[in-house]
């Protein structure tokens, strides 16, 4: 694999996490997407910036992102997939948790995967077969095995109508009478680099999309983690549930998600 794609993904959300730090200091427009959904100057801002980078760089690269779709040959060997701000919600808050997620897919297979959070200072990143790392530091998955000691994080759509969200409160609910504690982060590709950390310990979340997870798999994997859809099987863009752990704990959160029914919902 070439190192230079390495280099210039990490260098891309650095540069679009600085651009993101400026915007939150001098101020920026918010438009809605419909219902809570935003997205922001600044997404769009970051999104321009990566891809003008790549396109320039690798015009014959297949480009997925959250703002713009598909771009270029779908039949490429080579797919970059772009979240400018994956927690634009907090961005827009002014809370730290966001982050800039870029991933990239060669011939099918996720082989590098890079999340910055710049408002915390941190970058965490993964080359397929050479393990996961928060700048220097390698990374490995908790060791937690009982669901009783866990911490949890969970996600679910922005359409308040939508029925996945009462049931995602059930669960959690009933997970947070169970395990050591619940969480909602809201950036599900910062909550999936800290399983990879183990400062959590798994994740549900309810309609993803691939720029949501793609960098945050690859990370997690490489530090010994797993990431599934709700009953184990390998992920589907058409239904975006997501279960990540760090492996450990995956068959008995399947069982629990399952008594809740909460495998079947699209």
């Amino acid at each position: 694999m070439p190192l230079h794609l390495l280099q210039i993904a990490k260098k891309l959300a650095h540069d679009a996490g600085k651009l993101a730090l400026e915007y939150q200091e001098n101020g920026f427009k918010v438009e809605s997407k419909g219902g809570v959904d935003i997205v922001t100057e600044a997404d769009k801002a970051c999104e321009r910036l990566i891809l003008k980078t790549i396109k320039d760089n690798f015009p014959d690269h297949a480009i997925l992102t959250e703002e713009s779709g598909s771009i270029g040959d779908p039949k490429s060997e080579y797919k970059w997939i772009v979240d400018p701000i994956d927690g634009t919600v907090n961005f827009a808050h002014g809370l730290p948790y966001y982050c800039v997620s870029i991933a990239i897919i060669h011939k099918g297979i996720p082989i590098i995967g890079v999340v910055e959070a710049p408002a915390l200072g941190e970058v965490f990143w993964a080359k397929q077969g050479h393990g996961a790392f928060c700048g220097k530091r390698k990374l490995q998955v908790s060791k937690t095995s009982h669901i009783q000691k866990m911490l949890f994080s969970y996600g679910y759509p922005y359409d308040r109508k939508d029925p996945v969200r009462k049931m995602t409160h059930k669960i959690a609910y009933d997970m947070h009478s169970t395990c050591r504690g619940v969480r909602r982060l809201g950036s599900s590709a910062l909550e999936g680099a800290y399983i990879a950390a183990g400062r959590l310990d798994a994740f549900f979340h309810y309609k993803l999309k691939p720029w949501d997870i793609a960098a945050a798999k690859i990370i997690l994997e490489e530090a010994g983690g797993i990431m599934t859809d709700m009953n184990g099987a390998l992920l589907s863009p058409k239904n975006g549930r997501v279960l990540a752990s760090n492996g450990t704990l995956h068959h008995d959160l399947i069982k629990v998600i399952k008594d809740h029914g909460g495998d079947l919902i699209n």
